[in-house]
């Protein structure tokens, strides 16, 4: 076990039980709302319980003595015959960058859970974090990924989608998340870990996450919007976005008990250390050629300064594998990431993990075809390996899907005769591709270079690369004494062209 996981999991206490009532979810933190840029940091510590009241009240500061104190806000939940509960959240605020607090949740002399926290990093800090998809199924699987996700101790973690299984309903989430990623209190392999205690998550949605948006059929559905706090810097209303559904009352109830996250967990963006993050929603329902969207993606992307620009969503528009292989919508950004100088774009969905080759893609079309499918040219920069070549000429696509659903297999690339794509839709792109293993994301950053590794279930590393920055080009002092040849037109040096 690492040095970091013992300093951010031994300070976490816990009382078995407390006299008042029952706690279904034991304080986790949250990133808080704060701008993505400033000299401060904030987060949310929220928690939840049956319907009998508490008189909860949180203690923090720089050491374990605290000396600010905060009492939370109370939201009821009311979901009718599928539950009622009480959600508290505290927002805690002024946090200096590039440091740590402690806080401490307890009811009266009981302490429900006490923790330490690091606040976000500055751009020339490095930071560590991990990507993780398609999440809560409730089964073995997804507790050792938690649990080796707490031995990894990041300093946050994104989740791309399909968080809980089937539906994302308040249910689900009680029975299928909470427990193996903060309610446990030993961390095991058969238990996961407490790490939502320490760790900010922030959540993206996927199809699971959505597919029950009609809360006059299920009033809990949308399990996402109660648990999230994201940051409040979305684009304006768009025109395509999450239609949720349901009686006056409910939506009523919905837009005031989903404040924080509503519409703010479809589409926003953070900064921590040299990492500037960009989270889309890319359910089918969006439409990527709206021109309000692709305006604030751009404006997003080009007013960051951070040297390291990640995007992540559900869908994945590159990947190697049969299952939800049509559906390419995330495809028709490809050039607007290219332009705005993404580096690598995370994904879920797909449950395993592949890593392309960088590559560029010109779509042939605005918008997917009926089928979903969104053909185009790639140019792809095979020279790059992570190892001794470390500019990458493009876009790494990630998915990054094994979080503990169940594997996705085989390849396309396995000449699986049910796939017979076109030119114009496929070229092999890929780098790495595994499905024999649930696994996970890390990937540290700072400002001279960012590694990813990908761990499995077992905390064994399966892949790793590194990437760079092209060296800056220092003028010479001295005058050129020669003629400049003429520049070479086309691709860069190692790429191929396959159209």
């Amino acid at each position: 076990m690492n040095r970091r996981f013992s300093l951010w999991f031994a300070p976490l206490a816990f009382c078995v039980a407390l006299s008042a009532q029952t706690i279904l979810v034991k304080p986790y933190v949250q990133s808080g709302h704060q701008p993505i840029s400033g000299a401060a940091d904030s987060k949310v510590i929220t928690w939840l319980t049956d319907t009998q009241p508490g008189r909860f009240e949180v203690d923090f500061g720089a050491t374990t003595n605290f000396g600010r104190l905060t009492q939370p806000i109370v939201t009821a939940l009311n979901f009718g015959k599928e539950g009622s509960y009480l959600k508290y959240t505290a927002y805690i605020g002024r946090l200096p960058l590039d440091g740590q607090f402690h806080y401490r949740v307890r009811l009266e002399n009981e302490v429900l859970r006490a923790g330490t926290v690091v606040t976000r990093k500055s751009a020339t800090n490095a930071v560590e974090f991990v990507v993780v998809g398609d999440t809560g199924d409730g089964k073995a699987d997804e507790r050792k990924i938690a649990f080796q996700i707490g031995r990894a101790a990041p300093e946050f973690a994104v989740i791309v989608g399909d968080i809980v299984y089937p539906r994302g309903t308040v249910k689900e989430y009680l029975k299928n998340f909470w427990g193996p990623y903060n309610n446990t209190i030993e961390a095991s392999p058969e238990t996961g870990a407490p790490v939502m205690g320490t760790v900010p998550f922030y959540g993206v949605l996927g199809n699971h996450d959505v597919g029950a948006s009609n809360l006059a059929t299920v009033p809990d559905g949308l399990g996402a919007f109660y648990f999230f706090h994201p940051p409040r810097n979305g684009p304006p209303p768009l025109r395509s976005h999450l239609r949720v559904r349901g009686t006056d009352l409910q939506l009523a109830e919905f837009k005031r008990a989903a404040a924080d996250a509503s519409p703010h967990l479809g589409f926003y963006s953070f900064d921590n250390g040299s990492v500037h993050g960009l989270c889309l929603d890319a359910n089918r329902y969006v439409d990527f050629t709206e021109p309000a969207l692709l305006e604030w993606i751009r404006a997003d992307l080009t007013r960051s300064r951070a040297l390291w620009k990640l995007v992540f969503f559900h869908h994945p528009g590159f990947q190697a594998t049969l299952a939800h292989y049509r559906e390419q919508q995330t495809r028709v950004l490809a050039p607007l990431f290219e332009e705005c100088g993404v580096d690598i774009a995370f994904a879920g969905h797909v449950h395993n993990y592949q890593r392309s080759q960088p590559l560029k893609f010109k779509p042939a079309q605005a918008k997917p075809d009926r089928a979903g499918e969104v053909n185009g040219v790639f140019t792809i920069d095979s020279r790059f390996d992570g190892a001794t070549n470390t500019v990458p000429q493009g876009v790494i696509y990630v998915v990054t899907g094994g979080g503990g659903a169940g594997l996705y297999k085989p390849s396309v690339e396995e000449l699986d005769p049910r796939f017979q794509p076109s030119a114009e839709n496929w070229t092999p792109f890929t780098a790495k591709y595994i499905a024999d293993r649930h696994s996970f994301s890390v990937v540290k950053a700072d400002p001279q270079k960012l590694v990813l590794r990908q761990l499995d279930e077992d905390g064994f590393e399966v892949d790793r690369i590194t990437i760079t920055k092209p060296a800056p080009i220092t003028p010479s002092l001295k005058p050129a004494t020669t003629k400049a040849l003429p520049a070479v037109q086309g691709l860069p040096s190692g790429a191929r062209s396959t159209n």
